[in-house]
């Protein structure tokens, strides 16, 4: 199957099928999309998965199977041996009749990430110019007249004025077939990426309207290459969602649509179980396949079980290269742009609550809408659960259709390394918003002044708003307890005082105050029935006072800290004790 016993690191592997071939990189076929696509009698073809699930390589494929293009002496360029041994070299003669047929104009969106109309149009500028040198002969051919010349000198100079630009895929496709006899085949990577980007930049600055100048921007772009073009052959969009056809494809003819809530007869992106076990295979990994399992699976497209490509690989390559264990992490979060989780959890309550639901293992039923603009995310919160399903986030255990005719799933988070970019999410919220946001003071000095119910109150306050109870351990309020008394006081976290190390020291000129702590971890409450918790945790958590107390004393913290804390005049100990989303306070002395 390969050709290579060893794959290449990913900073060496172009971003090209021929440059994948050329170099003799281990080859999941997926060829068998290209008979697909063109048995579908479809001009146009939307096709969604997450980033990172091979949507650009199959643009690349599509490319290197479709272009008709010359070598330096004049012949047109032959592509087969690309192909040699591929299942679609067996798809027929009505398929293989389009290989070499087309000039093909190849572009992508994903540079434009910028605040403003005018930088966005000058990224888009520049990937018109950059795509359009592969047909300089146009500058010389006779079939067009002058000031088409002059036209297409503007594009290539990234000259061209907004109202050019947008007709800049039209019109190449009509200079192209003017030039050659030939209809053009158009493919559009990471389409959705501006669009992304200026909703989430609206969100943040009120008044803006990047976004709806985005949306006219984008959607007459596209529209003059792909609405009623007669010199369009085909025509491929790639992203990571379908658009609402009022945001971009007004008056599209019938495209054909692929998310991955699809029917489809074959998985053309992700890697299958199957497909997996022949690459371990190859390359005496099999025993890694449970790992791996955990870690890249859990995507559910068309019935089956899908892995993350990029992810797998990038563990395979470090596997192969000798990295051990080590190898098999989180790659996503390298790659791939967190800003939409980071809104949901700042913004909304109820999305933090029903995400840690989720992240505690209980999947959520939620609305599936197949059409969404991006203005979704503000006017209709639960539109992000199918954002977040459609960009890879969660998966869909269930679908069901109701009596509305509107469907819902329910969905959960795939695997391992999802879970670690919503967890690093979460705590980003936790740690760098919530907790940067809060004011300690209130809680300071109910610390400093022995108020054991102002102390209560406030860290109740704090656990109330927090994202997840199962994942609640001691670290993690340890941690707390030190973010938010360093933006008041001088903080010492497991310091040797006396004859141990208490947990925190929090100094205020001649003030202290020592807190030791203790927590019930949630798999000590699993065996609690839910009418037993009103006696039976405060009673546990009773007992943790105790402990912690007793540690104070015995441990001679406050004698310590009195020896070594000179400057130290005034000292409160505290014992406390963490439950989920409550705590109890005792001051010791």
């Amino acid at each position: 199957m390969g050709l290579d016993r060893k794959l290449k690191p990913f900073g060496e592997i172009p971003e090209s099928f021929r440059g994948l071939r050329d170099d003799g990189i281990y080859y999941v076929d997926k060829t068998g999309f290209i008979p697909y696509l063109i048995n579908q009698n479809r001009k146009i073809c939307v096709f969604t998965r997450p980033r990172r699930f091979g949507k650009t390589l199959m643009l690349r494929t599509l490319q290197t199977f479709f272009e008709y293009r010359l070598d330096d002496a004049g012949n047109p360029v032959d592509n087969r041996r690309y192909f040699d041994g591929l299942k679609v070299m067996d798809a027929g003669a009505d398929v293989l009749k389009e290989m070499g047929q087309y000039p093909v104009i190849s572009l992508s969106l994903k540079g434009m990430r910028n605040d403003s109309l005018e930088l966005m149009l000058s990224k888009l500028r520049g990937e018109v110019a950059r795509a359009c040198r592969e047909f300089e002969y146009l500058l010389e051919d006779s079939n067009l007249y002058d000031f088409e010349h002059e036209q297409f000198r503007k594009i290539l100079s990234s000259q061209v004025d907004q109202s050019g630009l947008e007709l800049s895929l039209g019109n190449l496709c009509n200079w192209i077939y003017k030039a050659t006899n030939r209809k053009t085949v158009v493919l559009l990577d990471e389409y959705d990426v501006p669009l992304q980007y200026a909703a989430i930049y609206d969100i943040h600055h009120p008044g803006s309207n990047l976004f709806d100048n985005i949306v006219g921007l984008v959607g007459n772009f596209i529209s003059s290459a792909f609405k009623s073009n007669s010199n369009l052959a085909y025509g491929i969009i790639a992203g990571c969602m379908r658009v609402a056809k009022e945001s971009i494809f007004t008056g599209m003819n019938n495209p054909g649509v692929i998310t991955v809530i699809d029917e489809i007869p074959d998985e053309f992106w992700g890697f299958t179980q199957k497909e997996v076990e022949n690459m371990l295979d190859y390359y005496d990994l099999s025993d890694k396949m449970d790992a791996l399992k955990h870690w890249y699976e859990g995507y559910s497209y068309s019935g089956r079980e899908v892995y993350n490509p990029w992810s797998l690989l990038n563990a395979i390559r470090g596997l192969v290269n000798g990295y051990g264990e080590k190898a098999i992490q989180s790659y996503w979060v390298r790659t791939s742009g967190n800003a939409i989780i980071d809104e949901m959890i700042d913004n909304n309550s109820e999305h933090r609550h029903k995400l840690a639901q989720i992240m505690n293992g209980e999947p959520l039923w939620a609305p599936v809408y197949q059409d969404l603009s991006y203005r979704d995310l503000t006017v209709r919160p639960d539109a992000i659960w199918s954002f977040l399903l459609y960009t890879g986030y969660l998966k869909t255990i269930e679908m069901r259709q109701l009596d509305t005719g509107n469907w819902e799933a329910l969905m959960t988070i795939p695997n391992m390394e999802i879970r670690s970019v919503m967890h690093q999410a979460m705590q980003h919220w936790w740690k760098d918003i919530k907790l940067a946001g809060y004011n300690a003071r209130p809680m300071v000095e109910a610390l400093f002044n022995g108020d054991v119910s102002g102390i209560m109150r406030e860290i109740n306050i704090l656990l109330d708003d927090s994202i997840s109870v199962r994942d609640a351990k001691e670290d993690f309020y340890h941690g707390m307890m030190v973010g938010v008394l360093r933006t008041q006081c001088k903080v010492k976290s497991n310091r040797e005082y006396g004859e141990g190390y208490p947990d925190i020291l929090a100094i205020s000129g001649g003030r202290a105050a020592l807190l030791e702590l203790k927590c019930i971890l949630p798999s000590e409450l699993k065996n609690i029935k839910r009418e037993e918790e009103r006696i039976r945790i405060p009673a546990m958590m009773m007992k943790q006072l105790d402990a912690a107390e007793q540690q104070i004393r015995l441990r001679h913290y406050i004698e310590g800290l009195l020896f070594d804390e000179p400057t130290v005049s005034e000292i409160k100990a505290y014992a406390l004790c963490f439950c989920k989303k409550r705590c109890m306070v005792r001051w010791v002395k």
